[in-house]
């Protein structure tokens, strides 16, 4: 079983990437770490315990966790980012690892993790290989705008917790470039897909 891992900063176009191998591909995997992130956590009290008594009552509603809230708290600057992502991303390594042993056994091909902070967290040795979707700048703002509903401000913020983009060209084994069209994205991870899994 091959294990990719597709990071790249907000707006660059790494789910839409991870989404095509997932929908034109056999026996493919892809855990989506957002998404499954938050699945846990809304299914997982001691967790949501753990998060209320470091952030304290201002994640709360009705003295309840409220994931937006805590994204507004959490994103409000750098500490409160390290502080979630400390707790989180231990969980959603031991998520992850689950996962690649439950795919193993079902003899999956390609195991794909969508992670926006891969290298952030240092997981990028739990993979045959990472691939940066990148994009200009204002590109990935323009993107950003249309598909999340934040702030230009908070969008701006997000970035600048998340490592440059010439760092991630550093770190990363193949890089794709997404400063065009959703079909010639589409294009360019066919080519690489099959870069990875000649005929």
């Amino acid at each position: 079983m091959y294990k990719l891992g597709i990071t790249g900063g907000i707006g660059s176009g790494k789910t839409s990437a991870s989404e095509f191998l997932y929908e034109n591909f056999k026996s493919v995997y892809l855990f989506n770490a957002d998404k499954e992130s938050k699945g846990h956590l809304k299914r997982s009290l001691s967790l949501q315990h753990r998060l209320i008594n470091k952030f304290g009552t201002d994640i709360t509603v009705n003295n309840k966790l409220n994931i937006q809230k805590l994204a507004e708290v959490a994103f409000s600057n750098k500490i409160n980012q390290e502080i979630l992502n400390g707790i989180m991303w231990s969980e959603v390594f031991i998520l992850i690892n689950n996962k690649i042993e439950e795919c193993k056994k079902n003899k999956i091909s390609l195991f794909i993790v969508d992670a926006a902070m891969i290298f952030e967290a240092k997981l990028e040795h739990m993979f045959d290989a990472t691939l940066l979707i990148t994009a200009d700048k204002e590109i990935r703002l323009k993107r950003a705008i249309k598909r999340h509903n934040i702030s230009l401000e908070q969008i701006k913020n997000r970035m600048s917790f998340q490592l440059s983009e010439r760092k991630k060209e550093e770190l990363a084994d193949y890089i794709i470039k997404n400063n065009g069209s959703l079909e010639l994205l589409h294009k360019n991870i066919d080519k690489f897909y099959k870069k990875i899994f000649p005929k």
